[in-house]
């Protein structure tokens, strides 16, 4: 549910039920068009062509979300504009990206949320929050999770072991190690009763439409259910990922494949790793190399990357191992060429 901040790592941790997936599907332009590269140590931006719009000059820094995007020099995190222009300027232990026109940012090891403008609208309070998502966020204080609108205000009481965001009116919840469902004034739609619920939060953040049947796991297996907690997927998956483009990846033992709404198996179990359908391609891993297939199952991108990210306004992040093992990334697009040749 919940974003809290390394400062050491200078990462984002979510608290997601199975774990971070690094991959997330896409629709249309959600960073403004321009895409997070690195050169000698320092995080700058190119644009779609390739062409590099924002100077290396940074830390890091998060995709651009709303218009603006977070980067951090030295210990303090603020954000720039697409003309690489601080429109708020580093202030901050810990920033988050926009959502829904707020950002949680972190001071002294407490999390509150500002506007555009940089004005604290929610002051730093809470031990960890989420984003906003359908005008409320989960926040905690403590042990347990609970809700706040806009204003701050709780609509929902802290009483929650773990939340994540509203999705379509519904948000997973987690009370006494079991999972279930409530609407926005707190009441269980569908009672706990997983053991564990797959939903990558940070890619939804980014505005990736996930939704629902959602992937729920009891036991040893994953199925699917509905808003009404109806099984629309029997439990019969080693693993199960979230809807996208009208697909779900799915693990059958050691391999993964991808399945349609109504659970039928369309591309069979066959890679070593996955990721969602995003522009009509995924990326998929074959005995530790990554390339792309499309909706038949087709490889359509030979795997030649040791990583492959999903494709974000027409390109795709793409990582080799240099001669010295470090990582260099670059952009392809969707017929593998590249836009921009890696760097480190």
């Amino acid at each position: 549910m919940i974003v809290t901040w390394n400062k050491a790592a200078r990462t984002l941790v979510l608290g997601l039920t199975i774990g971070v997936l690094q991959l997330g599907c896409s629709s249309s332009s959600k960073h403004s068009g321009l895409h997070i590269i690195t050169q000698n140590g320092r995080t700058g931006f190119i644009d779609g062509k390739g062409k590099v719009v924002i100077n290396p000059q940074f830390e890091g820094a998060f995709d651009f979300t709303e218009g603006l995007a977070t980067v951090w020099i030295g210990q303090k995190s603020g954000y720039i504009n697409t003309k690489g222009e601080f429109v708020i300027n580093p202030q901050f232990d810990f920033a988050a990206p926009f959502s829904e026109g707020l950002a949680a940012v972190g001071i002294e090891k407490k999390m509150g949320f500002i506007d555009k403008d940089g004005k604290q609208v929610i002051t730093p309070q809470f031990d960890n929050v989420s984003f906003f998502k359908e005008a409320l966020a989960a926040v905690s204080i403590g042990q347990k999770v609970g809700f706040i609108d806009k204003t701050g205000k709780y609509v929902i009481n802290p009483q929650f072991d773990s939340a994540l965001v509203f999705i379509n009116g519904l948000a997973p919840v987690q009370l006494a190690k079991k999972w279930g469902f409530i609407d926005k004034s707190g009441k269980f739609m569908i009672n706990p009763q997983f053991d564990a619920i797959s939903f990558d939060e940070w890619a939804f953040r980014l505005g990736l439409p996930l939704d629902w049947p959602m992937a729920v796991n009891v036991g040893e297996k994953w199925g699917y259910v509905d808003r009404s907690g109806k099984y629309v997927v029997n439990p019969q998956f080693d693993y199960a990922m979230g809807f996208c483009e009208g697909s779900a990846a799915v693990k059958s033992g050691e391999k993964w494949g991808f399945i349609e709404a109504t659970g039928k198996m369309v591309t069979s179990p066959q890679f070593d790793g996955i990721g969602y359908f995003s522009d009509g391609l995924a990326p998929v891993t074959i005995s530790g190399r990554a390339g792309f297939i499309d909706k038949s199952g087709k490889i359509v991108v030979n795997p030649q990357f040791d990583y492959a990210g999903n494709f974000e306004d027409g390109l795709a992040r793409v990582s080799i191992k240099s001669s010295d093992e470090s990582f260099m990334s670059g952009y392809v697009d969707s017929a593998g060429r590249y836009v921009f040749k890696p760097t480190k």
